[in-house]
């Protein structure tokens, strides 16, 4: 009863690199005890899904090597590619009979037989619209998706005990970062290189998710197209390594261009959310992910879409060794850590 959970380390593998994430207990809160990232090949990683796992748990192996972190248990996350999750109604009914019933009837709620999928839940509240029906948070997980994730991760050599959705990694982080989560509704957005994840909270539950196909990858392609040259060097320049010679106002096309692009996919997604929900307001959007730090990104969603946006960088609540860590470094990858940071502060046996 009086033993303390053992920490896990959080591993985010994204299409552009893996991540890793330690905590300890620190004087007054976690303590940051470790963190790495490395970049995977191309295509290693692609449309959510390992396409190379061997290259991916090398690469996952190498990483944990290099930051001195032993293989063993570990949290990790399956991509929203490959999950669904539904706020359903249902009849007001004790837990495990919840869990009968919705083994019967799943094939009413997701698209796939039972013995396809991982299923679990969590009974929410009362419903507000009809009397003795009760709101449930249903999420199920293909099989063969998770079962090559796992498998991934033990051919590098660790044990994922406890397997999340990076929906609720990203909740878990802001949870971490914030505290409370307020009664207001708030949008995460975690931006990574080919995907962005689209989370809406009411007083830490998700109200709405949805997955949006474009990412940093998209200013690659276009600025390899407007200079009519090769992605690797399109990256250098988007990240400001190339050439001073760049045209900037090219440069800046390209960015522009992209944004109204990203934009444009945003609204469509909000837009449906609030066809199903008129009543509802959202009050703030948080940025996460390695393409949080876009630059303008934060005023230009706030221009089109009149909501306030801000970066979110769980980094800097952290207690930190500044021996270890520099505040600039921190500053710069703590973004794109936020899944990787939500995972480690899982433990094993958490629901």
């Amino acid at each position: 009863m009086f033993r303390r959970r053992k920490e896990l380390v959080g591993v985010d593998v994204g299409s552009y690199a893996v991540k890793m994430v330690q905590l300890t207990e620190g004087k007054s809160g976690h303590k940051l005890e470790n963190l790495g990232m490395a970049l995977l090949p191309h295509e290693a990683v692609s449309d959510g899904r390992i396409a190379q796992p061997e290259i991916v748990a090398d690469v996952l192996r190498k990483l944990a090597k290099n930051l001195k972190i032993k293989p063993g248990p570990i949290a990790a996350a399956v991509s929203g590619y490959e999950v669904m999750i539904k706020k359903i109604e249902m009849p007001t009914m004790t837990e495990e009979e919840l869990g009968v019933r919705l083994r019967q009837e799943i094939v009413q709620y997701v698209p796939y037989q039972l013995d396809e999928v991982n299923v679990d839940y969590e009974i929410l509240d009362v419903s507000k619209s009809r009397a003795k029906f009760m709101d449930v948070l249903l999420v199920a997980a293909k099989k063969e998706a998770v079962s090559s994730y796992v498998g991934m991760l033990r051919t590098a050599g660790f044990d994922p005990v406890v397997v999340d959705v990076d929906y609720f990694a990203l909740s878990n982080a802001f949870e971490a970062t914030y505290g409370v989560f307020p009664d207001e509704n708030i949008a995460l957005m975690d931006i990574g290189a080919s995907k962005t994840t689209i989370t809406i909270v009411q007083a830490g539950r998700p109200l709405f998710t949805r997955d949006l196909t474009f990412g940093g990858h998209s200013i690659t392609h276009r600025i390899a197209t407007e200079f009519e040259t090769s992605m690797e060097n399109a990256e250098r320049i988007k990240l400001g390594l190339a050439s001073d010679s760049v045209d900037r106002a090219r440069l800046e096309k390209a960015f522009v261009e992209t944004l109204a692009e990203w934009g444009t996919d945003v609204k469509r997604a909000l837009d449906y959310f609030f066809r199903h929900s008129p009543e509802a307001k959202l009050h703030k959007i948080f940025l996460s992910g390695g393409s949080a730090r876009v630059p303008g990104l934060e005023k230009f969603l706030q221009a089109e879409l009149g909501i306030p946006a801000e970066v979110c960088n769980p980094l800097l609540h952290l207690e930190v060794d500044p021996a270890r860590f520099e505040a600039a470094y921190l500053e710069q990858i703590g973004p794109q850590m936020t899944i990787g940071l939500g995972l480690a502060l899982r433990r094993a046996g958490d629901k």
